[in-house]
């Protein structure tokens, strides 16, 4: 195996030497995947079939056969035979029969393959490991060291194992970012595996980037080096989808106001929190969905940008105040702020108790921010929603009461609750509309 060559260099400059200007198929792409994903359509790794595809939902298995062809077709210099006739009975995709002809794929068992699956990060290693093989490509030894720092090395299944280690080896996968917190005010950032979590197709359209990369062609191939995107080196695989809440072995810990400036390329989940905070609604637009994304519309496609944050909390029983962590689903383009606004409540001078907090639901309403991942609700029984009569008078709709001051799990307007949250772009629902108070409620767009 070669040397890994830095992903640094100008798009731009290679459009500029081979005459040819890429374009992508894939729709809503995260700023940061730009650059990436377009060296990876460059490159021929993007299938026809991704057209108009949305770049943050997870590729299916059947839609990563299709890469696969591709990343063959790239290092063995030959394109498959196509094979038509399917040997599942619940696909006819010749895409899927050609690959697994190769011996790239293999079903779940009784003829059944799961085109419309999604593909985990463990069968991606192996089927990019198959590609090697039927390629007769070089690979080199599988080293266990690659995995041994990860916390959730276990949840390797063994026939992945080796192709999992291979890839990490070759910097090809890369570990999960992950913020919590140790339940003492600071934030902990740990970097997981996560063998089974689902993939996006803008990430694996990178991955597939790097695999070509990577890894040496086949000798005697003809088939032509791609040319890499102007990014910057990214330390960690941008964020999936997190159901687990393991604790990682690999820790470290970074102050509550983590004030470094991302890279311009780099994905806004990591641990830290821009310098210039986002603050018009173009700007927190960009942020959140990507410069030509939108609101989500399906469930699928909101699932798939969230991730779970741990953040420390005061709980309060029998009149005495302890120490606790809280678990909350969020966009993961807000992780890093969220996490921070949490730090600064729970640092704050009021130790303010939190007996329930919620992020991310899906809702019917379409203008509904917690179906972005975007709103945060605390301890809504005390902190009533409720509709403005006439003569100004309050009637609940959702949570029974509104009383700071008296009750202490109500939010008092310029608390500490209010200025963290307000300080890094959220508006409150107890002063945001003039129709209703809903004062448990903040959200990042106003909503």
């Amino acid at each position: 195996m070669r040397l890994i060559r830095p992903l640094c260099a100008l798009l731009a400059a290679g459009c500029v030497v081979s005459g040819f200007t890429p374009v992508y198929a894939l729709s809503h792409v995260t700023a940061w995947a730009q650059s990436e994903v377009k060296a990876a359509a460059a490159a021929g790794l993007e299938p026809s079939s991704l057209a108009d595809a949305h770049a943050v939902a997870p590729i299916t298995r059947a839609e990563f056969c299709e890469v696969g062809l591709s990343l063959y077709k790239t290092m063995s210099g030959k394109t498959a035979q196509t094979v038509k006739k399917s040997p599942f009975s619940d696909t006819d995709s010749s895409a899927v029969a050609t690959a697994h002809a190769l011996g790239l794929v293999s079903g779940r068992g009784d003829g059944i393959f799961d085109p419309d699956g999604a593909i985990t990060r463990q069968e991606l290693c192996k089927l990019l490991d198959n590609v090697l093989v039927a390629a007769n490509c070089t690979r080199p030894a599988a080293d266990p060291e690659t995995i041994s720092d990860f916390s959730d090395r276990t949840r390797i299944a063994s026939w992945a194992t080796d192709a999992v280690e291979r890839m990490l080896s070759a910097q090809v996968l890369r570990g999960i970012s992950r913020t919590t917190s140790d339940g003492s005010g600071e934030a902990v950032s740990c970097v997981e595996l996560q063998p089974t979590a689902r993939t996006t197709r803008e990430q694996a359209l990178i991955i597939a980037l790097r695999f070509t990369q990577s890894f040496e062609r086949a000798a005697g191939s003809t088939a032509s080096k791609p040319t890499t995107g102007a990014t910057a080196v990214i330390p960690a695989d941008p964020d999936g989808s997190i159901s687990a809440r393991p604790d990682s072995d690999t820790t470290t810990t970074v102050k509550p106001d983590v004030t470094a400036k991302p890279d311009a390329d780099k994905p806004a989940d990591s641990e830290s929190v821009p310098t210039t905070l986002p603050r018009t609604q173009e700007e927190k637009m960009a942020f959140v969905f990507g410069s030509s994304g939108s609101f989500f519309q399906t469930p699928a496609l909101a699932e798939a940008a969230m991730t779970e944050i741990a953040v420390p909390v005061w709980r309060l029983k029998d009149g005495k105040k302890t120490a606790g962590k809280a678990y909350l689903t969020v966009n993961r383009n807000l992780a890093a702020i969220c996490t921070a606004i949490f730090i600064q409540i729970y640092n704050g001078d009021e130790k303010f108790p939190i007996s329930d907090v919620g992020g991310y639901a899906w809702r019917p309403s379409a203008t509904s921010e917690h179906r972005w991942g975007t709103a945060i609700d605390i301890n809504y029984d005390a902190n009533m929603e409720a509709t403005i009569g006439a003569d100004g008078s309050l009637t609940p709709t959702c949570g029974t009461h509104y009383t700071p001051g008296d009750d202490p799990f109500s939010i008092p307007e310029n608390g500490d609750v209010y200025n963290a949250f307000t300080k890094y772009g959220f508006a409150w629902g107890g002063n945001a509309w003039r129709s209703k108070r809903d004062y448990m409620h903040f959200s990042y767009f106003g909503r």
